[in-house]
């Protein structure tokens, strides 16, 4: 156990050394933004950090200019012995006390790389769903590495169960932790500039929903279910924001179905609480999710939220109290519960109201990090 005694006279208490590692610094995906709030909003005087990727990218300038160093282990070839070694060698010469991966490939090399060390080794795992889908022999592996982890922390309870019950890891040793935002940020008044900026013309109501443009999102299906509203005679805008990894094809699809002229594909953007103040709708059709910080922010920000009944979007919506939820993948379904969110203006108060109360009793950015401290003190 690291000491959190206070200094005596003649020993000065150095701060704890963690090493937050993820796989990649090219950009800021649920569990980045994740690690990159914990490093942000830490007590520097008890910790210092450093951020480890494997693969470089523009990330990495936002922690170098609030003075957090990072580190970039690339891998020169597929099978790269040296890999794990260098890994080691920063890890010793700088110190670390404690070692935070985040999903299984920073896991797996973390482990390897603190073997036979005093290295503490924190885990945080995102998805539950990823858990499932892991290959056989990599659900074996990552048992074991579960096993000998000084901690584990689960970011809903729905991992925490499935570590608790379906691994039997003891329960000492799991550790919940919910993801949490800076509310605040969240709640500031609308940006009706930002309307007509867009093009968003007269009364239109607008549905939004800010995820990274991925097959697991599920845009194609909200894009089908909007042009569906369109055909009711309903006046409706869709705004989807963020990096588009299907290089296009969401918006082709969009433009087959004649609904290209009212579904703005914005890209990746830095003024989301901004955006999300012009929703009326906000709505999240993933297949799967670990525990989505984008929904959190919604409700945050008084947007009521329709989401997919898949695990991570369930823990946080529960249906008809603070969010409606659909059957995954079922189009009609959707058309009902945002058609029914769009016409009811007494629904989408009560509603927004309750997802706002929500987020402020469980999912404050304050919370979370009052926990990763607590739990970096005590291993």
């Amino acid at each position: 156990m690291i000491s959190t005694e206070p200094a005596v006279k003649g020993k000065v208490r150095r701060s704890t050394k963690i090493a937050f590692v993820i796989w990649s610094l090219a950009g800021m995906g649920g569990s980045e933004r994740v690690v990159y709030d914990i490093v942000r909003n830490m007590d520097r005087g008890a910790f210092s950090t450093i951020v480890i990727g494997f693969e470089d990218g523009p990330a990495r300038a936002l922690y170098e200019n609030m003075g957090v160093k990072t580190a970039i282990i690339m891998k020169e070839k597929k099978i790269d012995p040296g890999f794990v070694k260098r890994f080691r060698r920063i890890l010793m010469e700088e110190e670390i006390d404690i070692v935070n991966p985040h999903h299984f490939s920073p896991l797996l090399y973390s482990m390897l790389a603190t073997r036979f060390s005093r290295v503490r080794l924190v885990y945080t795992e995102h998805s539950r769903w990823q858990l499932e889908q892991l290959p056989r022999v990599k659900k074996i592996v990552n048992w074991v590495m579960l096993q000998r982890a000084d901690a584990v922390v689960a970011i809903s309870d729905q991992i925490m169960e499935y570590y608790t019950r379906r691994l039997w890891l003891p329960k000492n040793r799991v550790h919940l932790v919910n993801n949490g935002i800076e509310i605040s940020a969240f709640q500031r008044p609308g940006q009706g500039h930002l309307r007509q900026k867009l093009g968003i013309t007269g009364n239109a109501k607008v549905i939004g929903a800010v995820a990274n443009i991925r097959p697991e999102k599920n845009h194609r299906l909200l894009v089908a279910a909007f042009s569906a509203l369109l055909k009711r005679g309903l006046d409706l805008f869709l705004v989807i924001v963020g990096h588009d990894y299907l290089e296009g094809e969401i918006q082709s699809f969009a433009r087959r179905l004649g609904v290209g002229e009212r579904a703005l594909f914005l890209g990746k953007r830095e003024d989301v609480p901004g955006l999300l103040s012009i929703f009326d709708v906000f709505c999240l059709p993933s297949i799967y999710e670990g525990l989505p910080l984008t929904v959190l922010e919604a409700m945050a920000a008084g947007i009521p939220v329709v989401g997919a009944d898949v695990l991570g979007i369930n823990e946080v919506v529960r249906h008809n109290e603070n969010g409606l939820l659909f059957p995954s993948n079922e189009q009609e379904k959707l058309e009902e519960c945002l058609h029914l969110l769009l016409e009811d203006d007494a629904l989408r108060r009560r509603l927004s109201l309750a997802g706002r109360d929500s987020v402020k009793e469980r999912y404050s950015i304050e919370k979370m990090i009052e926990n990763y401290e607590h739990l970096f003190r005590s291993v």
